[in-house]
């Protein structure tokens, strides 16, 4: 078990929107946009294509751990995908400085959930973003309404479980960014008032 929390985590380490980022302009990805190592900073910064390649990689971050636990523990996919996510979120190669953990998060719910489960899940982040026009907000109650989402759906307290641990690692991630946006925005309202 403590060889699959410690390989799902290496896994979600690989810095795909920095190596991109790097790749396609020469700059760190961050100290540029958000600063956030992830999909949406690098469509945003640097362009479609690195854009698609990071969230197709991160999500395969996800695909690949989710196989992994299936094969070294039963229910370890439940394990597996929460520890890529971390790594993705808090990668060791970066100083812990990653991405928001959404898309690793997707494609290891391609394979452990049904796709219209997944579309709902987006959808009720999408209804979010739209009424508080928020990034990090939005996602954060998509995260808050995950576990009854799943566990319902599936009818599973092994669903319901995994998504408390998948929904507090990507909300742990949007609290320090709602945060850090919030002192930006202090700061920049004290420099603008003088």
């Amino acid at each position: 078990m403590l060889k699959l929390l410690f390989n799902s985590y290496l896994l979600g380490s690989i810095p795909f929107a920095y190596i991109f980022a790097w790749q396609w302009r020469k700059v760190d990805i961050r100290r540029i946009g958000s600063e956030n190592v992830g999909t949406t900073n690098v469509f945003k910064q640097i362009g479609v294509l690195p854009g698609m390649l990071t969230a197709v990689c991160d999500a395969g971050k996800g695909i690949i751990a989710v196989m992994l636990g299936n094969t070294l523990a039963v229910g370890g996919e439940f394990i597996a995908l929460p520890m890529a996510m971390i790594g993705h979120n808090w990668p060791v190669w970066l100083g812990f400085h990653g991405g928001g953990g959404l898309a690793t998060f997707i494609g290891g719910m391609l394979v452990i959930s049904k796709w219209w489960i997944i579309l709902i899940l987006l959808g009720v982040w999408g209804i979010a973003y739209l009424v508080m026009k928020s990034h990090d907000r939005s996602a954060f109650v998509a995260c808050s309404l995950s576990p009854i989402i799943l566990g319902t759906l599936h009818s599973s307290w092994s669903y319901f479980l995994f998504g408390v641990g998948s929904s507090l690692v990507v909300g742990i991630k949007r609290l320090f960014s709602i945060k850090k946006n919030r002192r930006l925005l202090e700061l920049n309202n004290r420099v603008n008032s003088v």
